[in-house]
């Protein structure tokens, strides 16, 4: 490590959190993890090996890509493809043992025989408009063509709430109206499939009705609750945080401006400390003037626009030095992280190092915590994006 940006992952934190959402599952139904986008940008190794470790027997993904990669790596735990796969795909999927939705890119006259038996889906349209079939009838006969087939084993059937986590549960409330509907017609049939799901992160905190067999969860497990106005969850616990070195510090007086465009005008004397880590890292631009960094144990506001590779920050009065670890997002960086620390540490030793003093430092109930939440919303968008977009330029640093 030379660059003094990194990413810790908190497995312990992810721990925590599985361990919270099946204490609020309805007893009977399964928990399935949305590992997709290498795992929400915390890396996929790392987040199924702790899983499994956690007793999840089941992920979600969005592309054979995705699946093959953790089929790589492990064997024995059962994935689904949520994303609509084509015939070419289903081959594959047969081979690695994964599971897929069956949507219209695959027409099943067009998938050829298959070298395994291939375990599918029928996804489900009660409402979103995205994928799946939106007729009680189309279902029925979908499902009728998979069983005519030696090759395929229909396991599932599931659709996804668009708006489980809005102030009135109406939408999601007439969305699980509609799938039992569909349910039902499959029954009558004598075809229903031995799992129903429609719930994820929202609906598994908000109604146990919704749970059904199985509980897809996404965003809960990395520790945010998809809209915590709506659904409060403070036992949940962030499992990536994002920290940036200093990498100057100096002094700005009035009549100086800040960054690209010359943005924020220096009022009075000040210090600027700049701090590794940009758009280019998965840092918002949307932030410039409006951001946040913990920095010194103290919350300090981003000035200026947000760089490729760098920010600048606010830090007077603080005891800031070149080498000193701030935060962008998640818990507030150890004290031994100031006093110029990167500088003094081997590129060789940084990793050992940084996962030593973390974890020493790891009360995590009484250290601050710069929410994903809060940032998000200034920058407009959700916590989901910027997880995802923190580059892979960017260590990712995994404590146990």
């Amino acid at each position: 490590m030379y660059r003094p940006l990194f990413a810790v992952i908190d497995l312990a934190h992810l721990s925590h959190n599985i361990r919270y959402l099946k204490s609020r599952l309805r007893p009977g139904t399964s928990l399935m993890v949305a590992v997709k986008a290498d795992a929400y940008g915390h890396g996929v190794r790392a987040v199924v090996g702790r899983l499994v470790r956690e007793g999840v027997h089941h992920l979600a993904v969005a592309s054979v890509e995705e699946a093959l990669e953790i089929r790589a790596f492990h064997r024995g735990v059962n994935i689904l493809v949520l994303g609509a796969v084509t015939p070419d795909a289903c081959v594959k999927a047969a081979e690695a043992e994964v599971e897929i939705a069956l949507t219209d890119l695959s027409p099943i006259e067009h998938i050829p025989r298959l070298p395994k038996r291939l375990r599918v889906h029928l996804p489900l349209d009660t409402g979103m408009n995205r994928l799946g079939v939106k007729r009680t009838d189309e279902a029925v006969a979908l499902a009728r063509s998979i069983a005519a087939r030696e090759d395929l084993e229909l396991v599932g059937a599931g659709t996804h709430l668009a708006a489980a986590d809005a102030e009135d549960p109406a939408h999601a409330e007439g969305q699980m109206d509609r799938l039992g509907a569909f349910v039902r017609a499959l029954e009558d049939a004598g075809l229903r499939p031995p799992r129903v799901h429609a719930g994820n992160s929202a609906a598994l905190l908000r109604n146990p009705a919704w749970h059904l067999d199985m509980v897809r969860v996404g965003i809960a497990a990395y520790g945010y609750s998809p809209d915590p106005s709506v659904l409060p969850a403070p036992s949940l616990r962030p499992v990536m945080s994002l920290y940036g070195g200093v990498l100057r510090v100096a002094e700005a007086q009035p009549g100086e401006t800040v960054g690209y465009g010359a943005t924020f005008a220096v009022q009075r004397p000040m210090t600027i400390a700049t701090v590794a880590g940009g758009y280019a890292d998965g840092y918002p631009r949307q932030l410039s003037n409006r951001g946040e960094v913990l920095i010194g144990g103290e919350l300090r506001p981003v000035i200026g626009r947000v760089c490729m590779d760098q920010l600048m920050v606010d830090a007077t009065g603080l005891e800031a030095a070149a080498g000193d670890i701030a935060a962008l997002f998640g818990y507030d960086p150890p004290v031994a992280w100031r006093g110029g620390w990167w500088s003094r540490l081997r590129p060789e030793e940084r990793a050992a190092r940084v996962q030593e003093t973390y974890r020493m430092a790891s009360n995590v109930e009484k250290r601050r915590v710069l929410s994903l939440d809060r940032l998000a919303e200034r920058a407009q968008t959700i916590p989901y994006e910027i997880l995802c977009r923190v580059h892979r330029r960017v260590p990712r640093v995994v404590c146990d």
